[in-house]
């Protein structure tokens, strides 16, 4: 009995050190700790290859901010649907990349891409019609595509209200983004204030509503949105945060800056506090302790990119 044990225990472990590493690197997804992620990804497709879920989450690693390799994410997409074509996850995430990739592409690249963005959205929807992150993919391929390669406003507006059917934080914010994008202001903040008016102990809510006006310099709007965030979420950085940035975009600096402190004495390594309190110095005219908020920021998970930009605001400021 206890050799029978031994046996089941060795054949198992390899199974159960796949599934710790996979959820070790998802939880990193989590947290934006990509470049540890794709590290975790990486080191289980050395191991098996035909790993789907490993291809299909470094296929999202490369979707980051971070990484913004679309040709890579394409890859593992593709790895990963040939692997399991019946996932609704890995059809809307090979949407995702492809969709990524024809954006930056050619108009003739762009026209051979987007019948299978298209077609991967679909397919999602058809393999699970509940994935809210798929009828997302077709409203913008609907509202941003030609008329020629399938784009058609009415169908963005018919999948927006679907959205909205499945999930009240996602799909509001996607209809006031379409009214916004027909110069329809007014309808589009009713869209927000049905939002918080629907939810209204809910800081998601509050928080999605903020970052929607914020985005789209409706300062005011996203001062008062981001204050109950605040109150409904007063233990966490990040409500302070987003508050700290709507105060940076009125150019009150120094509210600004004391936000960044508060978010700080809740988490001292949230990255985007330091950046705020960077923003927040740069604005007052105080380089010397711009310089140094933004060299704290270079000890953080950045992409090439970033740490370029970084680099360039310090010296800059030197």
């Amino acid at each position: 009995m206890r050799l029978y044990r031994w046996l089941l225990l060795i054949l198992t472990l390899p199974v159960l050190l796949s599934a710790q590493s996979l959820d070790e690197g998802v939880a990193l997804m989590g947290k934006r700790k990509y470049a540890e992620a794709k590290a975790i990804f990486e080191s289980m497709l050395k191991k098996d290859n035909k790993n789907a879920e490993a291809h299909y989450r470094l296929g999202l690693v490369f979707l980051s901010n971070q990484f913004s390799d679309a040709d890579e994410a394409v890859d593992h997409m593709e790895e990963a649907v040939d692997l399991n074509p019946q996932s609704a996850a890995y059809q809307y995430g090979l949407g995702a990349a492809l969709g990524t990739k024809a954006r930056d592409a050619g108009i003739i690249k762009q026209a051979f891409l987007a019948p299978r963005v298209k077609g991967a959205f679909e397919k999602a929807i058809q393999l699970n019609p509940k994935l809210v992150e798929a009828h997302v993919g077709l409203v913008e391929y609907y509202r941003r595509a030609p008329g020629i390669m399938g784009g058609d406003m009415a169908k963005a507006w018919s999948e927006a209200d679907v959205v909205v059917g499945l999930d009240e934080l996602r799909g509001r914010p996607l209809k006031a983004s379409l009214f916004l994008a027909e110069k329809k202001n007014a309808e589009a903040m009713q869209e927000m204030k049905l939002l918080t008016a629907n939810r209204l102990k809910d800081w998601r809510a509050w928080r999605a509503a903020g970052t929607f006006f914020w985005r789209n310099q409706m300062s005011d709007e996203a001062l008062a949105s981001f204050e109950k965030y605040t109150v409904l979420r007063p233990d966490t950085a990040d409500s302070f945060v987003f508050l700290g940035r709507a105060y940076l975009q009125k150019k009150d600096a120094d509210k600004a800056l004391a936000l960044a402190t508060k978010a700080l004495s809740l988490d001292g390594s949230f990255t985007a506090a330091f950046d705020l309190r960077a923003q927040a110095h740069e604005l007052k005219g105080q380089k010397k302790e711009a310089r140094q908020a933004y060299e704290m920021l270079l000890a953080a998970d950045l992409s090439a990119n970033q740490r370029k930009n970084i680099e360039k605001k310090i010296k800059e400021l030197e």
